[in-house]
């Protein structure tokens, strides 16, 4: 049986569900909260729509998720192409998702803001030694101009707005 976008995922914000036209299972659990957009900004009322087994986790982790749901969207990944480990916390080497292409697995990274550079550059080398290719994703222009300079050159960088 394969997986449905949303079991995929596992969490999804209002506002994606209205700009991307995605169908909310009667399974989902509704979490409500206040949360910047980044680490670092104001805090807003948000909604998020969440799949049981992740009900558990805290706003920025659901934040973190909804990013990375963005990052899979904005490229159009299918499913079967796509893993995403639904972890709080991740060890350096291993990125929030992969992404299977025709050339290899692809390093998926969502970054808020909250990442020192020093591990961003470290989850960088590490992702360049496992895959063939790092993709990473963040809501703020200011912060993947950021990214831009801190990652491998040639690194793709998506403003992937979760909200």
């Amino acid at each position: 049986m394969s997986l449905t976008l949303f079991e995929l995922d596992g969490v999804w914000t209002s506002g994606q569900v209205e700009r991307w036209g995605l169908e909310v299972p009667s399974s989902a659990r509704v979490v409500e909260g206040y949360l910047g957009l980044t680490h670092y900004q104001k805090s807003r009322p948000v909604r998020f729509f969440v799949k049981e087994s992740l009900i558990h986790l805290p706003l920025t982790t659901l934040r973190h998720l909804a990013g990375v749901a963005e990052m899979r969207l904005l490229l159009g990944v299918d499913p079967p192409f796509w893993r995403v480990f639904h972890r709080q916390v991740h060890p350096v080497e291993e990125p929030d998702a992969v992404w299977f292409t025709p050339n290899g697995p692809v390093a998926v990274e969502y970054d808020v803001g909250s990442y020192s550079r020093g591990r961003v550059r470290a989850k960088a080398v590490a992702f360049a030694t496992r895959y063939v290719g790092q993709v990473w994703g963040t809501p703020a222009k200011e912060r993947a101009r950021t990214l831009v300079l801190l990652l491998p050159r040639g690194t793709r960088v998506l403003q992937a707005v979760w909200a």
